[in-house]
């Protein structure tokens, strides 16, 4: 008998499932046509049923528990962005501990200055584009797809088309869902001045690296001027917390995602495991 087995987040305003349609139902219960169903398959020959699960149809099982985020909680200290979110199991650091702030490093020994933001969901998306205006110029637009979207390789696309801020801005809004908004890309804007990189990550952390003194001085200034304070205690989902990655349902696949960007004249420059 073949077991279909059903395991989800939800949130007050997004259902993070692979599937098309969701529906909600009461008390926070999720039913689900046996369409759906079938899409769920998690099995294999051998499969141990997990403890905790309860039989909503024949050879069809849910886990019980259902965990609920409240990213729209005017109360929370931090609303992570739409792409990750905190694990129910605690990490090594309070979970309040995470602000939004940034933290700058000297020149390090390849002669290169980083900086890294974060910023809760009111603010990424909207810093982020602030922060391409920030650069002197942009050269050149890229996207890592890693490798734990569908357990695959990490693969590296290079736009051939997008050149200048305007491009870069124009596509990262056009495609939200996919780029912004998703969990496991990281979104690249480099420009030749300082051979510099910004890098909106797949911890949706803003990053700058640059080995220009002066466009990481002005740049530094400038996100100050947006509201941002400079910390030493700098703490981020990525470190010291349990979390998950997600994309928003209603975005691209890996496979239609890939297909997205060969239409948007991408290159596949390179892959590894």
């Amino acid at each position: 008998m073949k077991a279909y087995l059903l395991t989800f987040i939800r949130t007050e305003h997004i259902v993070v499932m692979p599937l098309k349609e969701q529906k909600l139902a009461r008390r926070n219960r999720i039913f689900l046509t046996a369409k759906q169903l079938k899409l769920l398959s998690l099995t294999e020959d051998g499969y141990a049923i997990p403890e905790g699960t309860i039989e909503i149809d024949k050879g069809v099982f849910m886990k019980t528990g259902v965990h609920i985020y409240p990213l729209t909680d005017p109360k929370s200290s931090f609303i992570p962005p739409t792409g990750i979110i905190k694990s129910t199991e605690d990490g090594d650091y309070e979970y309040e501990l995470i602000t939004d702030a940034f933290v700058a490093y000297a020149k390090n020994e390849n002669d290169i200055y980083q900086f890294e933001l974060v910023a809760g969901k009111q603010k990424l998306v909207t810093t982020f584009l602030k922060s391409i205006d920030f650069l002197p110029g942009v050269d050149g637009f890229w996207i890592y797809i890693w490798n734990h979207w569908d357990n695959r390789q990490t693969e590296l696309w290079a736009s051939n088309n997008i050149s200048n801020k305007k491009t870069s801005i124009e596509f990262l809004l056009k495609n939200k869902l996919n780029t912004l908004e998703n969990g496991y890309v990281d979104c690249v804007v480099h420009s030749k001045i300082g051979e510099t990189n910004l890098v909106l990550d797949d911890h949706k952390k803003i990053q700058l690296y640059t080995k220009d003194e002066t466009l990481f001085n002005d740049f530094g200034e400038k996100i100050m001027n947006l509201g941002f304070r400079q910390t030493k205690e700098f703490y981020n989902l990525e470190h010291g917390f349990y979390h998950h990655h997600y994309r928003p349902a209603s975005s691209l696949n890996r496979k239609d995602f890939t297909k997205l960007l060969m239409s948007n004249n991408f290159d596949l420059v390179d892959s590894w495991d």
